[in-house]
């Protein structure tokens, strides 16, 4: 090799080591900081964040990681002596009558239910508690956005009466609240954004409305047993979009309990329009509880 080709190469390596040791101080400076973060919190906000992170990867495989602002909100709330808000929403919807009808005209509880309330939900109390951290846990009931998915009263009193009875050792301690969403959050029935709904092609993406308009033909025949024209079909999801929209706007800024964690009963994803007008607000999410507990056979 001549001299010229060596010194190529040489250089060449040592561009590399030198690229090499630049990306080494950018993780260690990243993981440092990372660390001091860890550090500047407190032990029971620390406990209380691994425990959450380990049931999230156990709970299903590729869920939604929690965000460091949940650190910080629970941290915050430590320091100033405040409790945790916590708030789970369960959907009411039409597709209750099926399981109403295959019940024999009464709501039993599914084992995904009564877990729910016997185990899952005492076990994140428990954590909290075993740190010196107070909590309220808001659990509403949320009927349908849309006329074809809402049942009738006589659906959601009972399903909600059985819930009730579920809860009510958990009630009568006083950290947990089942409401309405409609009647005792809202005081109206949910309404759209106007903005999103006059515009819709302007905030989502063609390919997410189509996967939503298809997700909903699904759930409409599978769940419910009817099946609408795509027309109606498009209308509705336009109306069910612009109304989550209308939600994150609300959760984000004007909800009555101020910052809050949020538990689910379905999957992440179906926050995914939740953030078009509240940008940040997946980042409150913390997907550890059973997903769809209401449904049969799950």
């Amino acid at each position: 090799m001549s001299y010229k080709s060596r010194k190529k190469k040489k250089s060449f390596l040592s561009q590399m080591k030198y690229r090499f040791g630049l990306a080494k101080i950018a993780l260690y400076k990243k993981f440092k900081k990372k660390e001091r973060g860890n550090d500047m919190r407190l032990r029971q906000t620390n406990e209380v964040m691994n425990f959450l992170r380990n049931q999230a990867r156990i709970i299903r495989p590729n869920n939604l990681r929690i965000n460091e602002w949940v650190d910080d909100y629970v941290n915050r709330c430590v320091l100033n002596g405040s409790p945790v808000e916590i708030l789970t929403q369960v959907c009411i919807s039409k597709s209750l009558e099926m399981r109403y009808k295959k019940q024999g005209d009464v709501f039993i509880p599914t084992k995904k239910e009564r877990l729910l309330f016997l185990e899952d939900i005492p076990r994140v109390k428990r954590i909290f508690q075993e740190n010196g951290i107070a909590c309220n846990w808001w659990m509403t009931f949320n009927p349908s956005y849309l006329d074809s998915g809402r049942t009738t009263s006589e659906i959601c009193n009972a399903y909600v009466e059985m819930l009730r009875q579920l809860g009510e050792p958990l009630i009568r301690e006083g950290w947990f609240m089942l409401t309405d969403w409609e009647a005792d959050i809202l005081g109206s029935r949910p309404a759209p954004n106007p903005e999103v709904l006059a515009d819709i092609n302007r905030f989502v993406k063609p390919e997410a409305l189509q996967l939503e308009i298809q997700r909903q033909s699904t759930w409409m025949k599978e769940q419910i047993g009817l099946e609408q024209a795509d027309e109606a079909v498009r209308r509705d999801v336009y109306l069910q979009i612009a109304c989550e929209a209308e939600e994150g706007r609300y959760l984000m800024n004007d909800a009555p309990f101020g910052e809050y964690i949020l538990m689910p009963l379905e999957t992440a994803e179906r926050y995914d329009f939740f953030t078009i007008l509240a940008p940040g607000f997946k980042d409150r999410i913390v997907a550890i509880l059973p997903a769809h507990p209401w449904r049969l056979g799950e």
